[in-house]
């Protein structure tokens, strides 16, 4: 005589499903930006464009190193304009420096038209940011970290974060740096630097990109496609 065990199936998938969430806790990261834990995301089209970036960032640091120490020598406009930035957290130290960078770069580029496609879709390096004098949320984004990390502030507390707008069908760019225990969130649009926490009620935060490469949000549903055009300001 035959049993008939297929009241065991919906057990099984349950406790699959809950090995899995073990699992992605086990390797989460917590302490991150917004209070969330995140996972690594190893494919995908925003890991590939993660890992051009890294490269493309690597090789301008040893163009920006040469023009640190030979100055008249440096045939790059652009990274000579890349020090100047770093250069303006000068003098000051801790939130101070943070400041003082931020708003150099804020200005250090217009805010692209909408009707520039150039801007829209590519995520670009910092150096050819600079070149191109303007850039959306994307491109502030990835100029502010390369700057902070020039100026000495470590890997382990920089990220970019990119997140959803809640009110509006659009995704944004932001640098998140940890200071004193807090992540400050540095956005092109404004000169407050504020904390993560305070802005749960208008973001919903979905990845970030840091030295470790794309990382998701646990609670955040995997966004299809790459993050571009719909990034706003």
């Amino acid at each position: 005589m035959r049993h008939d065990r297929s009241w065991l199936r919906p057990i099984a998938r349950a406790a699959a499903a809950l090995l899995l969430l073990a699992g992605q806790a086990a390797l989460a990261d917590g302490g991150e930006p917004f209070g969330l834990a995140s996972v690594a995301v190893s494919a995908g089209p925003l890991a590939v464009t993660w890992a051009k970036l890294t490269t493309a960032m690597k090789a301008e640091r040893a163009v920006i190193a040469r023009c640190r120490v030979a100055p008249r020598e440096c045939g790059s406009t652009p990274a000579l304009q890349f020090i100047a930035l770093v250069d303006q957290g000068n003098g000051f130290s801790g939130l101070a420096r943070i400041g003082h960078i931020n708003r150099a770069v804020n200005f250090a580029i217009r805010a692209a038209d909408e009707r520039e496609p150039a801007h829209r879709d590519a995520w670009t390096s910092p150096l050819a940011a600079l070149a191109a004098g303007a850039g959306d949320c994307k491109q502030y984004a990835v100029l502010k970290y390369a700057a902070l990390r020039e100026a000495g502030f470590a890997l382990a507390d920089l990220r970019i974060v990119i997140v959803k707008q809640r009110l509006r069908p659009e995704m944004h760019a932001m640098v998140a740096v940890r200071h004193a225990g807090r992540w400050l969130m540095l956005d092109n649009r404004t000169l407050a630097m504020v904390d993560s926490g305070k802005l749960r009620a208008i973001y919903t935060p979905l990845d970030t990109l840091d030295a470790r490469g794309v990382r998701q949000f646990i609670h955040a549903p995997r966004m299809v496609g790459k993050f571009g055009a719909a990034c706003a300001g």
